[in-house]
């Protein structure tokens, strides 16, 4: 599953959504929170295409130095953390943690793709 077919208010099993008082696992239902979340009545639309827009212009701001052996991908891979960032380069695709503030090699790309809930790579 991408991450784009979650919705974002959706965290390890609970709802988020800032018309909610506190997160709540009540209203979860994989149905809605996996596929047909813009149709939940806790849905709101932050503006994606101006969040995508920002997401890109900080992403062109943002002077990555690598290694292409090590860090350029050979196909995409993606990762639902929300501090995984694939960054387009002119050699090719490139992870970047945002909370590292680093870019990631291929094997920590492919970690955080299989087990972005428990962050391999802070923990270790």
């Amino acid at each position: 599953m991408q991450r784009r077919d979650i919705c974002p208010y959706y965290k390890n099993g609970f709802c988020t959504s800032p018309l909610l008082d506190t997160p709540s696992d009540s209203v979860v239902s994989p149905n809605r929170c996996f596929k047909t979340y813009k149709g939940c009545r806790l849905y709101q639309d932050k503006g994606e295409e101006r969040e995508g827009l920002l997401s890109f212009q900080e992403n062109v701001e943002l002077e990555l130095k690598f290694y292409p052996r090590v860090n350029i991908l050979a196909s995409v891979v993606e990762s639902s953390c929300e501090n995984y960032r694939l960054v387009r380069t002119e050699k090719g695709h490139v992870a970047f943690c945002s909370v590292l503030s680093r870019v990631l090699t291929v094997s920590n790309a492919q970690l955080c793709n299989k087990y972005w809930q428990t962050c391999p790579i802070r923990t270790s």
